[in-house]
C-alpha cells in the first residue's frame, strides 16, 4: 500500500502559541493556582488529557456558556482559549480579581477587530460561522447589529438590512462553502464588503487536500471530532475530491476493513492534532499488510 502524507500537518502557529503560553503557566510558580482553561484550549482530547494530567482545570461543559462557567471560581489564573471568548468573559474575570491569560489566536482576534471597526462606523455586519462555536460566541458578542450566518438559508430569511453591511467569517470554514455563501451574499446585498478571514493554516490544508486525493483510494483524516477545520478536511475531501473519506482520532480507530483492496491511500491531519497522533497513523498504514 502507498501512502500518500499530506503536508502541510501538526499544529498551526494559533496552535503552537496556545499550548506554549499553558507551558509556560503551569512553569510559573508565582501564577495563582489553581489554574483554569475555559474551555478547550485547542479542539484536542490528547491536548486537554496531557494539561489535566499536569493539573490544569480545563472548565467545559456544551450546557454551560463561558460566563456560567465562571460562576463558581474564585481564585487561581483563568486562560482564554485560542478561539476567543466574549468580551463579557474578560470583564467577568477582571471582576472576581482572577489572573487572566489570553491565548486568543492572532487571526481570531483580528477578525474581532474587523467587526468592532465595522460596527463603530454603523455596519451590520453578517458573520459566517458555526452555531454554538466558540469562535462564533465571542464575534457575535462584540456588539448589536451582528447577524450568524451559517446557510444559504439564514441570508434569504434576514429581515431586510438598508443600512451598511460588512461580512466577514470563522476562520476554520470549508473555503468551499463559503465561497457559496459569499457568493448569494454579493446577490442579495450588492453593496456589501467582504473580508474573507479564512486562516492561512485551514486554506493551506484545505486545498492540498483537494490537490492530493484525486488519484488515491482512500484519504484518512486525523482529529478531534470537536475541531471545525478538522471536520472541515474530511468533509472537503468526501464531496469535492469523491474519495472515501474517514476521520479518526487515532491509530485505534483504524477498521481493517477500511483498507481492504486499497492501493494508495492519503493521510491529513487537524491543526490541532499532535505531530506524533499522525505520525502513529501514517506508520500503521506504511506497515498493515492484508
Amino acid at each position: 500500500m502507498q501512502v500518500i502524507p499530506i503536508t502541510p500537518r501538526g499544529y498551526c502557529p494559533g496552535v503552537v502559541k496556545a499550548i506554549h503560553i499553558v507551558n509556560e503557566a503551569i512553569a510559573n510558580p508565582l501564577l495563582p493556582r489553581p489554574i483554569y482553561i475555559l474551555g478547550m484550549i485547542v479542539h484536542n482530547r490528547f491536548v486537554v488529557d496531557h494539561f489535566t494530567q499536569k493539573g490544569v482545570i480545563t472548565l467545559n461543559d456544551p450546557h454551560k456558556s463561558r460566563l456560567e462557567l465562571l460562576e463558581d471560581i474564585t481564585q487561581g489564573s483563568v486562560i482564554i482559549t485560542a478561539h476567543g471568548t466574549l468580551p463579557e468573559v474578560f470583564n467577568k474575570i477582571r471582576a472576581k480579581g482572577l489572573h487572566l491569560i489570553d491565548a486568543t489566536c492572532k487571526d481570531v482576534a483580528k477578525t474581532h477587530d474587523l467587526i468592532k471597526d465595522y460596527l463603530n462606523k454603523g455596519y451590520h455586519v453578517l458573520f459566517v460561522g458555526k452555531q454554538g462555536h466558540p469562535e462564533s460566541e465571542g464575534a457575535l458578542g462584540i456588539g448589536e447589529n451582528i447577524h450568524l450566518i451559517e446557510t444559504i438559508a439564514d441570508i434569504d430569511q434576514l429581515p431586510r438590512i438598508d443600512a451598511n453591511i460588512f461580512v466577514t467569517n470563522q476562520t476554520t470554514l470549508s473555503i468551499r462553502d463559503l465561497e457559496k455563501i459569499f457568493h448569494h451574499i454579493t446577490l442579495v446585498y450588492p453593496q456589501a464588503i467582504i473580508n474573507d478571514e479564512i486562516c492561512n493554516s485551514t486554506r493551506i490544508r484545505q486545498e492540498a487536500v483537494l490537490k492530493s486525493n484525486h488519484d488515491v483510494d482512500l484519504c484518512i483524516v486525523v482529529g478531534d471530532p470537536h475541531s471545525n477545520n478538522t471536520t472541515n478536511l474530511a468533509k472537503l475531501s468526501l464531496n469535492h475530491t469523491s474519495t472515501p473519506t474517514y476521520m479518526i482520532e487515532s491509530v485505534l480507530d483504524i477498521q481493517t476493513a477500511w483498507l481492504k483492496g486499497v492501493q494508495k491511500v492519503s493521510v491529513t491531519s487537524g491543526a490541532s492534532t499532535p505531530t506524533e497522533i499522525t505520525a502513529a497513523v501514517i506508520q500503521f498504514l506504511q506497515n498493515y499488510q492484508e
